[in-house]
C-alpha cells in the first residue's frame, strides 16, 4: 500500500470522498422510495413511486412552517439530525478505502454519530406529548441502547481506524475467513432493516421544512447503516488504494462504483422483505438488540475460532491480520525446526 500521502493524492482523494458523501445523500431518498415500492409489491398494497420521496420532501421544503410553543425546539433536532446524517454518509466508505496516512474513523465514531443522529430524530415525536411522547421515549431508549448491543461488533474492528481494518480484511473470502464479519455485517443490517416501524406517528407534529429535515435526515441515517453493513461483511467491493499507482486505483474506484450500485439494489431488496414482518415496536427493538449484540457475540467466538492467533493484537489495537499470521506462523515453524 501507498504509505506516502502527496498533495495530489491527498486532493484526489478529498474530490472522491465529497462525490461519495453526494451520492449518498441523494440516492437515500431515492432508496427509502425504492424498498417502498419493493414492499407494497411483494404485499399487494398500492404505494407511491419509487421518486415519491423525493417529491414529498421537496413539497414539505416549499409548504409554510408551524408555529407553535417548541417547535423551534424540534426544528433544532430535526436539523441537527440532518447536519450528523451528512456527516455519518462522508464517514463511511462506499466504493473505496482511506488513502493511507489520510486520516480516517473508527468503527465507533461512525456508529456514534449515526445512533446520534437517531436519537435526535426522534426528539420531535417526545415534544408533542401525550401517548406519543411515551412511544418516542422507547423509540429513543432503544436508539440509545443502540451503542451497547453493537459492543461485539466494535471490538471485532479493534480501535483503529475502520478504513484501515477494511483494508487489513479486504483480501478474506466471505465463505471461510471472512465469515465472522459476514456475520458482524448482519448485525449492523439489522439496525435500518428493523428500524422505524411507525414514521406516519413520528411525523404527526411536524410540517414544512422541519418534515422535510426529518424525512431527509431518516433516509440518509439508513443508507449509512446499509453501507456500513456492506462495507464490514464484503470489504473486497471497495477500491484499495496500493502500489499499482493512482490510475489503477481510480480504474477500480469506477468499477467498485458500479458494484456499489448493485448491492445498494440487493440490500433494498432484503429491507422490503423484512419490513413485511409486523410486530409491535416495542418487540421490534427488542428482537433488533438481541439480535444484534448476539450476532456480534457469535462474529467474535467465529473469529476466535477460524483465527486462534488472532487473540494477538498488534500495534494498532486490531485484530492481526492473514499475511501477519501466516509469518508469525513461519517464524514458528523456523524456531521449531531450529
Amino acid at each position: 500500500m501507498i504509505h506516502s500521502l502527496t498533495w495530489g493524492g491527498c486532493l484526489v482523494y478529498l474530490l472522491l470522498i465529497a462525490l461519495q458523501t453526494l451520492l449518498m445523500v441523494f440516492v437515500a431518498p431515492w432508496l427509502n422510495g425504492l424498498v417502498g415500492r419493493l414492499s407494497g409489491r411483494v404485499s399487494g398494497v398500492s404505494s407511491f413511486p419509487v421518486m415519491g420521496r423525493w417529491q414529498d420532501i421537496g413539497h414539505q421544503f416549499r409548504r409554510p412552517r408551524l408555529q407553535q410553543g417548541a417547535d423551534w425546539l424540534s426544528g433544532a433536532a430535526c436539523a441537527g439530525a440532518l447536519v450528523l446524517a451528512v456527516l455519518g454518509c462522508a464517514l463511511v466508505p462506499a466504493f473505496t478505502l482511506a488513502v493511507p496516512g489520510f486520516p480516517a474513523p473508527g468503527l465507533l465514531l461512525i456508529c456514534s454519530v449515526l445512533v446520534v443522529a437517531l436519537v435526535l430524530l426522534d426528539v420531535p415525536r417526545v415534544l408533542r406529548g401525550g401517548l406519543g411522547a411515551v412511544q418516542g421515549a422507547r423509540s429513543l431508549l432503544g436508539a440509545l441502547l443502540l451503542l451497547p448491543a453493537l459492543v461485539p461488533v466494535v471490538l471485532l474492528a479493534g480501535v483503529r481506524d475502520f478504513s484501515d481494518f477494511l483494508a487489513t480484511v479486504h483480501g478474506l473470502s466471505p465463505v471461510t475467513d471472512g465469515a465472522p464479519f459476514v456475520l458482524a455485517g448482519v448485525a449492523l443490517f439489522l439496525v435500518p432493516a428493523l428500524a422505524w416501524p411507525d414514521q406516519q406517528g413520528q411525523l404527526a407534529s411536524l410540517a414544512g421544512p422541519e418534515r422535510a429535515m426529518w424525512l431527509w435526515a431518516a433516509d440518509c441515517v439508513q443508507i449509512a447503516w446499509v453501507v456500513l453493513a456492506l462495507d464490514m461483511a464484503w470489504p473486497g467491493g471497495l477500491a484499495l488504494p496500493d502500489a499499482s499507482g493512482m490510475e489503477a486505483w481510480l480504474i477500480q474506484c469506477m468499477v467498485d462504483f458500479a458494484l456499489w450500485g448493485g448491492k445498494l439494489l440487493l440490500a433494498a431488496t432484503m429491507l422490503a422483505l423484512v419490513r413485511l414482518v409486523v410486530l409491535p415496536p416495542l418487540r421490534l427493538a427488542c428482537i433488533r438488540l438481541v439480535s444484534i449484540f448476539l450476532l456480534g457475540v457469535l462474529a467474535l467466538q467465529v473469529t476466535w475460532s477460524v483465527h486462534p492467533l488472532l487473540a494477538e493484537r498488534d500495534e494498532g489495537g486490531v485484530l492481526a491480520g492473514p499475511q501477519q499470521l501466516e509469518s508469525q506462523a513461519a517464524i514458528t515453524g523456523g524456531e521449531d525446526v531450529q
